[in-house]
C-alpha cells in the first residue's frame, strides 16, 4: 500500500469510526422511535398519524419563518471564537444569541395566532385542524425555538458528547411522554402530547447547557442586539433555505387532503419514515464531521473533489444494501414498526427507495456551495429543488395516488443529481471519478431488480429473489471497504482474539 492509499485508508476510517460512533447513537434513538411508532399507529392508526405530522409541519414552517438562520450562523462564529480561547467573546456571544432567540420565540408565537386562521382554512374544513388547534401549538413553537438555540450553543463549543446525551434523552423522554397521553386523550391528545414533549426536550438542553453558560439575556441591549444582526445577515439564505422545505412539507400534505384524504396522508408518513427517515441515519451520522472536512479543504479543487468522492463512496456502500433489505421486507416490517392498517403504505415506501438511494450522491456534493461561502447559490439551488419537488411528487399521486407518490420522490431526487450535477460541476467542476459511477451503477441495479421483484411478485418469491439481491450488495460493498480501509481488518482481528480467549 502506497503512502497516498494509506492516508486515503485513513480517511476512510475516520468517516466509517465517526459514522459508527454517531450512528450508534442515532441507532438507539431510531430504536426509541421505533417503538413510539407501534405504539403511536395502535392508538392513533392512520388518521390521528396523519394529524400528528401535520401538527409537526405547521410547527416547522412556523419555526423556519421566524428564526432568520440565526442558528445556523450562531454555530459557525461560536466555533471560529472557541478555537481562539477568549471564554469572555464566547460568553458575550452566547448571550446575543439566547437574546435573540428570546425574540424570535415571541415573534414564532405571534406568527402561530396570527396565520392561524389561515392555515387552518388552507388545511379544510372536514378535518381536525382548525384555528384553535394551530393555536394551541405556540408552546410547541417557542420549546422549538429556544432548544434550536441552546444546541447551537452546544455544537458551536464542540460538547458533541452532550448533544449526543441529548438526542436519546430527548428521545427517550418524548417515548415516555407521548404514548399516556394518546392512551388516554387519543386523537384529541395529540396537540398536547406535542406541547409536552416538545417543551420537556428544551427543559433537557437548558440542563446541559447552563451548568457551561448560565442563562442570561439582554432583550434590549441595542449592543447585544446589533451584534446579532451581523448572525442574521450570515444566515438569513439558509433560513429562506429551510422556509423553502418547510413550505413543502406543509403544502404537500394539504393538497393531499383536498385532492385525496387525510388517511393518504397518514400512509405517505408512515413510507417516508420507512424509506427516509430510517435510512437517512447515515446522513445525520456523518452531517457534523462531513461539512468541516469540507470547508477545510473548499479552496483546493483536487482536494475537494477527493473528499467528496469519499464521502459518497462511504454513503453507497453503507445505504444500499441497507435499502435493499427495506424494499425485500417492507410488508414485515411496516407489520413490525406500524400496524396491519398501514399496509396499504407499501408500494409507496417501495417505490420511493432510490430517493435514498440517489441522495446518498446529491447530499455530500450539495455541500459545496456552503463550505465555499456561496449561500445564495445554495438558497437558489434549495428553492428550484422544493418548488420542482413539490409539483412532481404532487402529480404523481394525483395520477396513481400514493404508488405515484413514491415514484415521484424519486423523480425529484433524479432532478435534484441532475441539477446538482450540472450546476456544481459547471461551477466548482465537482466531479465524481469512473470508480464511483460503477459503484453506483452496479449498486442501482441491484435496488432496481429489487424494487421490480417487491412490486411484480408475491410474498414468498419477493424473499427469493430480494434475499440474493441483497447478498451481492452486501459483498460488493464488504469487499470495497475491506480493499480500501483498515477498519475491517481491525474488526476481524479483535473478533479472531475473543474467538481464541
Amino acid at each position: 500500500m502506497t503512502e497516498e492509499q494509506r492516508k486515503d485508508a485513513s480517511t476512510l476510517d475516520h468517516v466509517l469510526k465517526y459514522t459508527g460512533v454517531f450512528g450508534g447513537v442515532q441507532g438507539l434513538n431510531i430504536l426509541m422511535s421505533v417503538v413510539r411508532t407501534k405504539l403511536t399507529s395502535y392508538l392513533l392508526g392512520p388518521i390521528g398519524f396523519a394529524l400528528m405530522g401535520v401538527y409537526i409541519n405547521i410547527s416547522e414552517f412556523i419555526t423556519s419563518t421566524s428564526n432568520m438562520g440565526i442558528h445556523f450562523a450562531s454555530v459557525r462564529r461560536l466555533s471560529e471564537l472557541f478555537e481562539t480561547q477568549d471564554a469572555a467573546a464566547v460568553e458575550r456571544l452566547v448571550r446575543v444569541i439566547r437574546t435573540w432567540c428570546f425574540w424570535i420565540a415571541i415573534l414564532a408565537v405571534l406568527l402561530c395566532i396570527l396565520g392561524a386562521h389561515w392555515l387552518g382554512m388552507w388545511f379544510g374544513k372536514d378535518t381536525e385542524i382548525s384555528v384553535w388547534s394551530v393555536i394551541l401549538l405556540a408552546p410547541m413553537v417557542t420549546a422549538l425555538t429556544i432548544t434550536a438555540g441552546e444546541l447551537s450553543i452546544l455544537k458551536g463549543v464542540r460538547r458533541l458528547r452532550r448533544v449526543a446525551s441529548i438526542s436519546v434523552l430527548g428521545a427517550l423522554s418524548t417515548l415516555c411522554l407521548t404514548v399516556p397521553l394518546f392512551w388516554a386523550f387519543h386523537i384529541r391528545g395529540i396537540i398536547l402530547a406535542l406541547d409536552v414533549s416538545t417543551v420537556a426536550i428544551t427543559i433537557i438542553h437548558l440542563c446541559f447547557t447552563t451548568p457551561l453558560y448560565p442563562w442570561r439575556i439582554s432583550p434590549f441591549s441595542r449592543s447585544i442586539l446589533r451584534e446579532g444582526l451581523e448572525l442574521v445577515r450570515v444566515g438569513l439564505p439558509y433560513a429562506m433555505a429551510a422556509i423553502a422545505g418547510s413550505g413543502v412539507a406543509m403544502a404537500l400534505p394539504a393538497l393531499m387532503i383536498h385532492y385525496g384524504s387525510l388517511e393518504d396522508v397518514g400512509f405517505y408518513r408512515v413510507g417516508y419514515g420507512l424509506m427516509v427517515s430510517y435510512a437517512g441515519i447515515i446522513f445525520t451520522a456523518f452531517e457534523a464531521d462531513y461539512f468541516p472536512r469540507l470547508s477545510a479543504v473548499n479552496h483546493d479543487e483536487q482536494q475537494r473533489n477527493h473528499t467528496i468522492n469519499q464521502q459518497v463512496r462511504v454513503c453507497l456502500l453503507l445505504i444500499a444494501p441497507m435499502l435493499i433489505a427495506l424494499v425485500t421486507a417492507m410488508p414485515l416490517v411496516i407489520r413490525l414498526l406500524n400496524t396491519t392498517a398501514f399496509l396499504p403504505a407499501t408500494d409507496m415506501a417501495v417505490c420511493a427507495a432510490f430517493y435514498m438511494f440517489l441522495r446518498s450522491i446529491t447530499v455530500p456534493m450539495g455541500y459545496t456551495a456552503l463550505a465555499c461561502g456561496d449561500s445564495i447559490l445554495f438558497l437558489l439551488m434549495e428553492v428550484i429543488y422544493d418548488a420542482i419537488s413539490l409539483g412532481i411528487i404532487f402529480c404523481g399521486y394525483y395520477l396513481f395516488g400514493l404508488t405515484g407518490a413514491g415514484l415521484g420522490l424519486s423523480a425529484s431526487a433524479l432532478f435534484d443529481l441532475l441539477l446538482i450535477g450540472f450546476t456544481y460541476g459547471r461551477y466548482y467542476r465537482v466531479r465524481l471519478p469512473v470508480a464511483t459511477i460503477r459503484l453506483a451503477v452496479m449498486q442501482a441495479l441491484l435496488l432496481g431488480a429489487a424494487v421490480v421483484g417487491c412490486m411484480l411478485l408475491p410474498s414468498f418469491w419477493r424473499l427469493a429473489a430480494g434475499l440474493p439481491l441483497l447478498a451481492c450488495s452486501a459483498i460488493i460493498s464488504y469487499r470495497i471497504l475491506a480493499a480500501e480501509t483498515t477498519i475491517i481488518e481491525k474488526v476481524r482481528q479483535k473478533l479472531l482474539k475473543r474467538g481464541t480467549k
